[in-house]
C-alpha cells in the first residue's frame, strides 16, 4: 500500500511538472512561475483578470533538433541543446526538440551562488552534475 501511494504521489509530481508549460492562467486563478508569463488566449480579450490564459516561458528560443522532416540548426552563435527549462526527460535522445542555447551563456549556482542578470534565470545545466549525489558545486547556465 505504501509502494502504491509513493508511485501515485511521483505520477502526480511528474505530470504537474510537465503541466507548467501551456497550464492555464487568468481569471486570477493561480499565476504562472516565476519564469513565465500567462499570455491571453483571446487577442481581442487581453485583460487576464477577466479572460483566459496560458503559461509560456518569458524568455524564448529557436527550437533545434527532433523528429522533424526539416531538422531545425542553430546559428553559429548558439548550439542545440535538450531544454534545460523543462522537467527531467529524455529530450533529443527521444526526438523531442531542443533549444538553440547561446554559446556564451552565463554560468549561475554552484559554490558560489551565482545570479543571473536581469531578466534570465538559472537552469540546471544537464551536465550530469548532481547535487544530492556528491555534487557540491553543480551550477547551470541563464536563460
Amino acid at each position: 500500500m505504501l509502494l502504491k501511494s509513493v508511485l501515485l504521489s511521483l505520477a502526480i509530481s511528474l505530470a504537474t511538472a510537465q503541466s507548467e508549460v501551456g497550464r492555464p492562467c487568468g481569471f486570477k486563478i493561480a499565476p504562472c512561475p516565476f519564469d513565465m508569463k500567462c499570455i491571453a488566449d483571446n487577442p481581442y480579450c487581453p485583460e487576464l483578470n477577466k479572460c483566459p490564459g496560458h503559461c509560456e516561458f518569458k524568455n524564448k528560443y529557436a527550437s533545434c533538433g527532433g523528429f522533424t522532416p526539416r531538422p531545425h540548426n542553430c546559428d553559429k552563435k548558439h548550439e542545440c541543446q535538450d531544454d534545460p527549462r523543462l522537467p527531467p526527460n529524455c529530450g533529443m535522445a527521444c526526438d523531442i526538440p531542443g533549444i538553440c542555447v547561446p554559446k556564451d551563456a552565463h554560468f549561475c549556482g554552484g559554490f558560489l551562488g551565482l545570479a543571473c542578470p536581469d531578466g534570465l534565470y538559472c537552469y540546471d545545466a544537464l551536465d550530469g552534475c548532481d547535487p544530492e549525489n556528491g555534487g557540491a558545486d553543480c551550477g547551470g547556465i541563464c536563460l
